[in-house]
């Protein structure tokens, strides 16, 4: 059991606990509140940080010693900003796992077949960019997760199990969903930053190439949330390619990486 699992269990019953043992004399409202405001934030990092096992099993890193990487895109895909990716992932021959929005997958259906064509692999990112999906229920989770899956089964063909929350964050209820669905919830080890308007491109470069290593997994996007702006892993991902090359690391998709 992961570790943060078992300390929210733990942590849990020592307040129901304590709460039976004190009653009727319960604590002061102070108190209590200071207990159940410390767990309730306790259990929100496992939401925000779905790779440390609280509410699930999370793919965040493979094996260390294979000299392999996956190199993973959100939010995409979009016919500017998918397609210079692209460009740049096949002038490095580099592989890698794009997680797509349904309804872009509707509005560019050709953009996703290039990037299947390609020999890249396709997951999901939900059909709306939700930020709120990690407080929806399981069964919404689940239409969303299905709903993307059958948009790029009729775009090229392929029924993906890969699945990456919006935003990244993931509650039980999450979970649930995506059990439901079939699919594997993939984090990252490296998240970028770059997903914001304001990233600097060098700063994005620097900070994952600061962490490359066996196993990782890089969080990237090829197109903005809203389509508003080029995300800084466009100019950042040639010096993140050539780093890649003389580390003798070998990009890899993440079904190659977790296998």
């Amino acid at each position: 059991m992961p570790l943060a699992r078992l300390l929210l269990w733990l942590l849990s019953l020592s307040s129901l606990t304590w709460c039976g043992l004190s009653w009727p004399n319960l604590p002061g409202t102070l108190e209590l509140g200071l207990a159940l405001g410390g767990l309730f934030l306790y259990a929100t990092i496992g939401v925000f940080w779905p790779q440390c096992g609280m509410y699930g099993s999370a793919l965040a890193q493979g094996k260390a010693g294979t000299r392999r990487i996956a190199l993973t895109f959100d939010d995409g895909p979009h016919p500017v900003t998918t397609r210079a990716v692209l460009e740049l992932l096949r002038a490095h021959d580099a592989r890698a796992t794009f997680f797509v929005l349904g309804h872009k997958v509707e509005a560019y259906p050709e953009v996703v077949r290039e990037i299947h064509a390609a020999g890249h692999t396709l997951g999901i990112h939900g059909y709306r960019h939700d930020r709120l999906f990690s407080l929806r229920s399981p069964a919404y989770a689940r239409h969303q997760i299905e709903r993307t899956r059958h948009a790029i089964a009729r775009a090229c063909g392929v029924t993906p199990d890969l699945f990456r929350p919006p935003v990244g964050f993931a509650s039980y209820r999450t979970f649930l969903g995506a059990e439901a669905a079939a699919v594997r919830i993939i984090a990252w080890s490296v998240r970028s930053l770059d997903g914001i308007r304001s990233a600097d491109p060098n700063r994005v470069a620097q900070r994952v190439i600061a962490h490359l290593e066996d196993g990782a997994i890089v969080l990237l996007h090829d197109a903005a949330e809203n389509d508003d702006f080029t995300p800084a892993s466009i100019a950042a991902l040639p010096e993140i390619l050539r780093a890649l090359r003389e580390r003798g690391l070998v990009t890899v998709s993440v079904d190659q990486l977790r296998s």
